[in-house]
């Protein structure tokens, strides 16, 4: 295509000058983990939303409200910070020197507090240290972070939480008095808005799914037709309202009194969680490319699938986690091939195809898998040079040089290998010749 990606929502774009975020949305990055693609997309869903004005308290929008969706406006939502529940939770496994002395100080007022609200015989220095174990039993990711930026597995839609990070270095040269003084100086002692960790792409995952349910109705039934897909999924109308209504199973279930925990936890210190979840503190939504319609189509449909399914909890979330995962690798594809490749005839829906080799495959299979392979990530790493790219790249404030190191290493085809390696679809992790590989 000789023109940049049009952006959903229609917002400026202007300065996104990396060829790799231009291309394929802001962002899919390889610093966020699997899991944090998961948690992400599901805080989103389950946070209040807004459309400029307009709150959206359901999973998704209406279909009308993404039809309308006004030019220059960005979805803004506001998962909840619980660093009361992290203290409890994560401060007695996470890294020393991620502690402070008002981390510890909290942490101890929580347990006096804690203390004195248990009512039964039981020894009550031994409840607590269940319920801390029992908590620290939730730890998703960040192991070697400092303990207000780790991600719980979300068992339940009250363990998802806003990315928190400690500012060390500030705490260093400007030591706070005490908890409530970092507290009330949040913005200065705590960051919420990096996006290290939880780094947009569960946003841009949420955003491919709204921007399916404003695409062009007879391209959709074509598409569908191509995958071989239900007639139900093939209605836009159905494909939706199934979405919006079967969404909330992701949010746990028979969780109550697990839920009733976590309130209770974080209602030892009101004066905390009221404080540093304000109500003008929402973080926004970026944006993706409108033609990634087709990708986000093939999510949807999955998605409605996965809810549709008869698992359990867990095993639903486990499928979700890879699904989501699958999306970005997806997405990374069918954009460089829509942009690169755009002339090629192929007979596959979406313009490439993964050749996937058996753990015990012959020799042959094996270099086919591996060349397939080769011939992606190259497919990716051309598409970031097309002349408007460049030309996009060239206008911005560092040298083209700098965007296209990063944008290789952090958000193209070196994304692609290093998540497929984490998923374990692509073999072996590390040495040469790495393939496909169905295990």
């Amino acid at each position: 295509m000789s023109s940049l990606p049009t952006p959903f929502p229609n917002i400026d774009v202007s300065e996104d000058y990396n060829p790799a975020i231009r291309l394929f949305g802001k962002r899919f990055i390889s610093e966020q983990t699997i899991l944090e693609f998961m948690v992400e997309f599901l805080a989103i869903i389950f946070s209040p939303k807004w459309i400029g004005e307009q709150e959206i308290s359901a999973p998704l929008p209406s279909m009308r409200q993404i039809k309308d969706w006004p030019d220059g406006v960005e979805l803004k939502y506001k998962p909840p910070i619980k660093l009361n529940l992290k203290l409890l939770a994560f401060l007695g496994s996470s890294r020393i020197d991620g502690r402070h002395g008002v981390h510890e100080q909290q942490f101890r007022k929580l347990h006096q507090t804690m203390e004195d609200a248990i009512t039964c015989n039981y020894n009550k220095q031994e409840a607590i240290t269940f319920l801390e174990e029992f908590l620290s039993g939730f730890q998703g990711v960040g192991f070697n972070r400092a303990w207000c930026a780790q991600t719980f597995y979300p068992i339940s839609a009250s363990l998802l939480t806003q990315e928190t990070i400690w500012n060390e270095t500030k705490a260093r040269k400007q030591e706070p008095l005490n908890w409530f003084y970092s507290i009330e100086n949040f913005q200065t002692y705590y960051s919420r808005t990096k996006h290290n960790f939880m780094a947009r792409g569960g946003e841009l995952l949420y955003l491919q799914l709204c921007n399916v349910f404003r695409s062009d109705e007879v391209g959709l039934k074509s598409l569908a037709a191509q995958l071989g897909f239900n007639p139900d999924e093939a209605d836009i109308e159905q494909l939706f309202q199934s979405l919006q209504e079967r969404m909330p199973r992701l949010k746990g279930m028979h969780t109550e009194p697990f839920d009733r925990l976590i309130d209770f936890i974080e209602s030892l210190d009101t004066e905390t969680h009221e404080q540093i979840n304000q109500k003008d503190q929402m973080l926004s939504c970026e944006w993706c490319s409108q033609d990634s319609w087709p990708e986000g189509y093939m999510f949807a449909v999955e998605l409605k699938r996965l809810l549709s399914a008869r698992l359990d909890s867990i095993d639903r979330l486990e499928l979700l986690m890879t699904g989501c995962s699958l999306q970005v690798l997806r997405s990374l594809c069918a954009q460089s091939m829509r942009y690169h490749m755009a002339a090629v005839n192929s007979k596959c829906p979406l313009g490439y195809a993964w050749i996937f080799s058996a753990a015990n495959s012959s020799l042959q299979q094996r270099r086919v898998s591996h060349r397939n392979l080769q011939v992606i990530q190259h497919m990716i790493q051309n598409s970031l040079r097309i002349d408007p790219l460049q030309i996009n790249a060239g206008n911005g404030p560092r040298t083209e040089t700098s965007y296209y190191r990063e944008a290789d290493n952090k958000y193209g085809h070196k994304l692609l290998l290093s998540l497929g390696k984490k998923l374990g679809i692509i073999a072996p992790y590390k040495g040469p010749g790495a393939r496909f590989i169905m295990t």
